[in-house]
């Protein structure tokens, strides 16, 4: 049994209309991404698994750093928004926020995710004391399965800061991690609390008892 949000044309005219309309829209687009990636956090064995979920942290990071402009962005036009200005807007005021944005989040967008740059490694590689080095891990012969894991590793080096080769490399990543999830669970439960509040303030119904034909 599907539902789904919907509104009538007459509706649909009235956002296309209100300057807050593509943000919501953003921040939905937002909202997706962390929950696809957040779904990936499997709790099977095996190389596939620590794949997806070494990188459903780092892609979490990224994303949650571009949500957070997003919410600056949305100051100026939501200005006179009680919704917004109590709500998502107070994660610019957390200091737990502040401190993973500055501390894992950047590092994560600018340096290890969406930007493959050599010098990055290298400064992370070059510190590096290591008796074996597994770069690859796979199971059978579906190229899929297979599993650069060396380069993860320094990528998580890149967001912590430090080298992996350490006792304090796995508390801060776990450390890291635990607060990440937590910030996405907050972000994305607020944002679902503006999304809601919005278009229901426009006019979007809830449809039950909806058979999916997919």
């Amino acid at each position: 049994m599907d539902w789904r949000i919907e509104c009538d044309g007459e509706a649909f005219e009235k956002c296309q209309a209100d300057a807050k309309f593509p943000y919501i829209v953003a921040l939905a687009r937002a909202v997706n991404a962390l929950n696809f990636v957040m779904l990936q956090m499997g709790q099977h064995d095996g190389p596939e698994a620590r794949r997806g979920r070494t990188n459903s942290y780092l892609f979490a990071s990224a994303i949650l750093y571009e949500s957070l402009k997003l919410i600056r962005a949305m100051n100026k036009t939501f200005m006179d928004d009680p919704a917004f200005q109590n709500g998502l807007r107070s994660f610019l005021r957390d200091p737990v926020a502040q401190s993973i944005e500055k501390m894992h989040l950047d590092p994560a967008r600018n340096r290890a995710v969406f930007h493959f740059l050599p010098e990055r490694f290298t400064e992370i590689i070059s510190s590096a004391t290591v008796n074996t080095c597994t770069f690859l891990e796979a199971r059978g012969q579906n190229r899929r399965h297979v599993y650069y894991s060396f380069a993860d590793v320094v990528a998580s080096e890149i967001l912590v800061g430090f080298a992996a080769d350490t006792r304090e490399f796995y508390d801060a990543l776990e450390t890291a991690m635990t607060g990440t999830r937590k910030l996405v669970d907050r972000f994305a439960e607020q944002a679902e609390e503006l999304i809601g509040y919005h278009t229901d303030r426009w006019g979007f119904k809830k449809l039950e008892g909806i058979t999916s034909t997919a």
